[in-house]
């Protein structure tokens, strides 16, 4: 009788410790990009190579995105955009948590692709943070692989992050007529369970 509550109680740590596994982002296998917008007609995509992040086993997912990383295409715009806009000197990253229902990844059967859901994520970014509201969709790839993407894109607003004195220097700069203050964030994250 010891012996099967013993088992039992084995059984349930083993288990216990499946549903707080980690798991950690794959950045080779995950994009964030965003879309600007100037002169009133010409829009451009940007992406960030630098990503970094987890899930904890109590469901806090978290990003860092490398600011010096950001890639516009163009070198001389990248570095205006480190030094103008971001000002990585000071303020190197962007930081993104939310908090995901641990269990609920772990029960997922491999090939599931999740309803999307409403989460609420807390930004931070050129010294401000802020909640930002967000609609994710979660794909299990396989037993030891999820996906974490956007149901839909999101619009963020640089003047909620102190960044619109920097977009107007750097409409300035390149001589445009405009800069929308707005862009549009997508991304697609790779976690592998640890």
């Amino acid at each position: 009788m010891q012996s099967k509550a013993l088992n039992a109680g084995m059984a349930a740590l083993l288990l216990s410790g499946a549903a707080q596994a980690d798991w950690t982002l794959d950045a080779a296998n995950s994009r964030f990009h965003y879309v600007t917008s100037k002169a009133a007609a010409i829009s451009e995509v940007n992406s960030f190579g630098g990503l970094s992040g987890a899930i904890a086993g109590d469901g806090t997912a978290t990003l860092t995105i490398d600011l010096a990383t950001v890639n516009t295409a163009i070198e001389i715009r990248d570095q205006r955009m480190r030094d103008i806009a971001f000002r990585v000197g000071e303020f190197p990253s962007a930081d993104v948590s939310v908090k995901v229902d641990a269990a609920m990844l772990d029960a997922m059967a491999p090939g599931t692709l999740g309803e999307p859901q409403s989460y609420t994520a807390s930004v931070s970014l050129h010294g401000v943070t802020k909640d930002v509201a967000a609609e994710l969709q979660i794909v299990k790839l396989d037993a030891d692989t999820v996906l974490v993407q956007l149901a839909k894109p999101l619009l963020v607003a640089a003047g909620d992050f102190g960044l619109a004195e920097g977009v107007e220097e750097l409409r300035t700069i390149a001589n445009l007529p405009s800069i929308n203050p707005q862009v549009v964030v997508d991304f697609s994250l790779v976690y592998d369970r640890q």
